[in-house]
């Protein structure tokens, strides 16, 4: 990270939570973090120096999960239970499943379309409207090792002939075991550099995400890619960029190593400290669904920067059709639980 470490004092949500929560960078380089209740502490982690990216994942996702939580209704108990059970993932305790799901905050499934806020149905692409109906699920855990069941109860009865079905790449990658814990990741010096050079706009306004901005994804990226490669990338990009040539790094790496995240979710504990690989072929996966259930299948990664496929079951869905209509993300980037899109015209 680029920016100076400060102590960061959160207490935004303090009058409705009771919580509040503390930065704290030692001189040594490590960094703390404490969460307090009407004052009186609560949950700390302590973060030696070369796991600092670490610290800055969880105050981020602790600061976004307080007014997400009042958003939805819950008590100041069951939000402090939420944040207990946050910081003990973060300090490698073996939290249960029953323990994260009491820690959850509470959803409604309802199997029918459910916009998500501040996103549009219709979108115009090209001269011709498509309606974007995204489907509501329970979360997809790590039991769930096939999204055929799944779609089968939760988008396949609304499907008719002419359909289009998109699959976010993180509910593939879950039902395919690709999913990392935090602590199994060791960056080494390649990733460090790398990472210091992404700029994800952190400790400001403008922060939307880390993407590739840590060591810890970072890292991630440079074993799917190959060293060899990234490298060279780097060497294309530094030639380049002068130029006014931008995005020739993550071309020549790949949209698999493009595809990873770490975090790999904000506010869905279960994956609150873990990091998502690329799905193992994507395109299979996407004509299987396709032979099943009828519509042309997409594999997709969306977030505020844009979004591609990772695999299609035909070559006839442009990827600059699948850019243009889902330039808003509409099917969200944290727990909004609609990892199912159907795409149709719109009736004239």
């Amino acid at each position: 990270m680029a920016q100076k470490e400060q102590r960061l004092q959160y207490v935004n949500m303090e009058k409705e939570t009771g919580l509040s929560i503390v930065y704290t960078p030692h001189e040594d380089g490590d960094v703390s973090l404490e969460a307090f209740s009407e004052g009186a502490l609560i949950a700390s982690v302590l973060f030696p120096s070369e796991r600092v990216d670490e610290a800055h994942i969880l105050y981020m996702e602790a600061i976004e999960l307080l007014p997400s939580r009042v958003q939805v209704g819950q008590a100041p108990a069951e939000i402090r239970k939420a944040i207990e059970t946050l910081f003990a993932l973060f300090r490698g305790e073996n939290v249960s499943a029953e323990e994260v799901a009491v820690a959850n905050a509470p959803h409604v499934f309802s199997r029918e379309f459910v916009p998500n806020p501040g996103k549009t149905i219709e979108i115009d692409v090209d001269g011709v409207v498509y309606q974007r109906l995204p489907v509501k699920t329970r979360t997809i855990t790590l039991l769930d090792t096939d999204l055929t069941p799944l779609i089968e109860e939760y988008a396949a009865p609304h499907l008719v002939e002419g359909d289009m079905l998109f699959i976010s790449e993180k509910a593939l990658c879950i039902a395919q075991g690709r999913v990392v814990d935090m602590s199994d990741i060791n960056p080494g010096w390649l990733a460090r550099l790398f990472a210091r050079n992404v700029s994800n706009d952190y400790g400001s306004e403008s922060f939307k995400g880390f993407g590739h901005g840590t060591s810890l994804a970072m890292q991630l990226f440079i074993e799917e890619a190959g060293t060899i490669r990234v490298l060279f990338a780097a060497f294309v990009s530094a030639l380049t960029r002068p130029l006014g040539i931008r995005g020739l790094f993550y071309t020549i790496c790949g949209v698999r190593a493009k595809s990873i995240d770490c975090p790999m979710s904000f506010l869905i504990l279960e994956y609150a400290h873990s990091a998502k690989l690329a799905p193992e072929d994507p395109s299979s996966a996407a004509r299987e669904f396709r032979d099943r259930f009828g519509p042309e299948t997409v594999i997709l990664d969306a977030n505020y920067r844009g979004a591609f496929s990772l695999g299609k079951s035909t070559d006839t869905i442009s990827e600059s059709f699948i850019g243009k209509l889902f330039r808003d993300n509409p099917l969200g980037q944290s727990d909004e639980m609609t990892p199912f899109c159907i795409v149709r015209k719109a009736e004239k």
